[in-house]
């Protein structure tokens, strides 16, 4: 197993834990994909592992602004 899956697999862990919803581990017993976001990021989670399927745009835009000291 490489070093993301055993990271993946982890991450999947501390989802299943107590601190989760019933319904997101009662799908999960039910074998149904599950879609969570960790991070930024829109993850499906299935038996076969996890999918990025999208990311969340940050909610506060910071614009860039130049100046120049004189």
């Amino acid at each position: 197993m490489i070093k993301t899956e055993k990271q993946e697999h982890k991450a999947i862990l501390r989802l299943v834990e107590q601190k989760s919803s019933a319904a997101y581990r009662s799908a999960r017993k039910a074998n149904i994909p599950v879609t969570v976001q960790r991070g930024d990021t829109i993850y499906c989670v299935t038996n076969e592992g996890s999918v990025a399927i999208g990311k969340v745009p940050p909610m506060v835009k910071v614009p860039q602004r130049v100046v120049k000291l004189k």
